[in-house]
């Protein structure tokens, strides 16, 4: 059972206890007040790239030991941090179909360092492919029925597209940054996200502007009605929590 600190690192790479955790903000289009914050799994060593640590976990069949790490270490270090709205959590697709995936371990973190499940996002990245669609979706269904909120990240630029959106019936979609880096002088980026937008919209559903990095971005999201903004013009992750709000006016 993967219940402490000393289980989940037993037999696993060694660069793994020198993970860190920065957070994000995402901020609430409307009110300019913070909506949550996404944590990144960061390394203490610059010279050790975490995508590479996280290419390399797949293709040695540790991917759900480095996941349950992160997810750990994001939950501890948010109750610590006494973060305030939502947290959001990166999980990858390849976890969720884990043959032996322990049902519960997310709960025991949440109950260790007593922070509500009800206010964690588990983001479900569109950039892999899912093997076992029914895996998939029963973890996804059991994680909505513990009560934890379901985003897609990184939405259009993946393998799922409309067909997971319809399939997972998220609470939030993220926009992949591509989108919103060629708003200006790109009519299908446009296009798309007022369509999916508005789709969202229709099904109660969140829309994140990922990857704002101008006051040109950000202005456009807003007039596009898009929920929630995030990016290095707002706020870039850092391993200790800000609380401030967005300083633009809405008048």
């Amino acid at each position: 059972m993967l219940q402490t600190e000393k289980q989940l690192t037993v037999n696993s790479d060694l660069h793994y206890s020198e993970l860190t955790i920065h957070f994000q903000p995402i901020f609430n289009a409307k009110t300019g007040k913070i909506y949550g914050y996404e944590a990144l799994t960061r390394h203490k060593s610059k010279s050790i790239n975490v995508k590479e640590l996280f290419l390399r976990a797949k293709k040695n069949g540790s991917i759900f030991l480095l996941d349950m790490i992160c997810r750990r270490n994001a939950i501890r270090e948010a109750s610590r941090q006494n973060l305030e709205g939502f947290l959001f959590i990166n999980i990858c697709p390849e976890s969720l179909c884990y043959p032996q995936h322990e049902i519960g371990i997310t709960d025991r973190f949440v109950e260790e360092f007593n922070f509500p499940k009800e206010r964690i996002v588990f983001e479900i990245t569109e950039q892999s492919a899912i093997d076992n669609y029914e895996i998939f979706i029963n973890s996804i269904s059991y994680y909505k029925q513990r009560g934890y909120k379901i985003a897609i990240d990184d939405f259009g630029a993946g393998y799922g597209g409309p067909k997971l959106l319809s399939i997972l019936n998220p609470h939030i979609v993220k926009l992949d940054r591509h989108f919103i880096h060629t708003l200006e002088g790109n009519h299908f980026s446009k296009s798309f996200i007022e369509f999916t937008t508005s789709a969202c919209h229709s099904l109660d559903i969140m829309v994140v502007a990922e990857g704002i990095e101008t006051i040109t971005q950000l202005s456009k999201a807003i007039s596009l009605g898009i929920d929630l903004l995030q990016g290095f013009y707002l706020g870039k992750p850092e391993e200790k929590i800000k609380k401030s709000n967005l300083a633009y006016a809405y008048e």
